[in-house]
């Protein structure tokens, strides 16, 4: 799987670099669909490309707009990446091994959402977020220790874990999703706050309702989340 992420910032023409990137990607035939968001005083885009990530686009349109940074990071095939451009050039790039990442899928009655997690490695420590049909964490992990971290608080490697997982596995009731609620009323499934994707609960049905390709070492991690949040509802 590919996934990417580009952030843009600083204190500059936000609103113009949108309009300048957006007409860019429009005219080029290679471009690929993605997704904007809005969060404060910052642009963000997520991709998940087939062919790779607008960099021709993303450096035409930094050249335009000096002030500001344009940071991509991604994922692929469980190989991550990051680059940074700064005024039409390319100042900071960063490959790095397989990232030690996994989930785990836990699938109740109805096709309730009972756990979601997904732990990454990171240093000598771990990265994560989990969430269930009502409520969702993050945290990080380290020396035995586990530390809850609320979403508000979150930082943005935090932020770009949960978004691999939820972009894969989950939807949310207050999205419009027509499809997927067509498929739960057809199952005669309750629609709850954080749902299972319907062709993953067929995934999880040939599977006894869970799925993991959590790393054995991540074990003491997801034993700490259980615990410490997970049953303490």
């Amino acid at each position: 799987m590919f996934t990417a992420v580009v952030r843009i910032t600083g204190a500059g023409r936000l609103a113009d670099f949108r309009e300048r990137l957006r007409w860019l990607l429009v005219r080029d035939p290679d471009a690929e669909d993605y997704s904007e968001h809005h969060e404060g005083a910052a642009l963000e885009y997520r991709f998940r490309p087939k062919k790779g990530i607008p960099f021709p686009a993303l450096t035409e349109a930094s050249g335009n707009f000096p002030e500001l940074r344009v940071e991509a990071q991604w994922e692929h095939d469980g190989v991550r990446g990051r680059a940074v451009i700064e005024n039409g050039r390319l100042v900071e790039e960063e490959r790095g091994e397989p990232a030690a990442a996994g989930v785990e899928i836990v699938a109740g009655d109805e096709g309730r959402l009972d756990l979601a997690l997904i732990c990454e490695r990171q240093d000598a420590g771990w990265l994560g977020y989990a969430a269930t049909a009502e409520r969702h964490t993050y945290f990080r992990y380290r020396d035995g220790a586990l530390e809850l971290v609320d979403p508000s608080a979150a930082d943005d490697a935090l932020e770009e874990i949960a978004f691999r997982l939820v972009d894969e596995w989950i939807w949310y009731d207050e999205e419009e999703a027509q499809t997927e609620r067509a498929r739960y009323a057809q199952y005669g499934y309750p629609v709850r706050g954080a749902n299972l994707k319907s062709e993953k609960l067929a995934l999880l049905r040939r599977r006894g309702e869970r799925y993991s390709t959590l790393d054995p070492a991540a074990g003491e991690v997801r034993e700490a989340l259980i615990a410490q949040w997970l049953n303490r509802a």
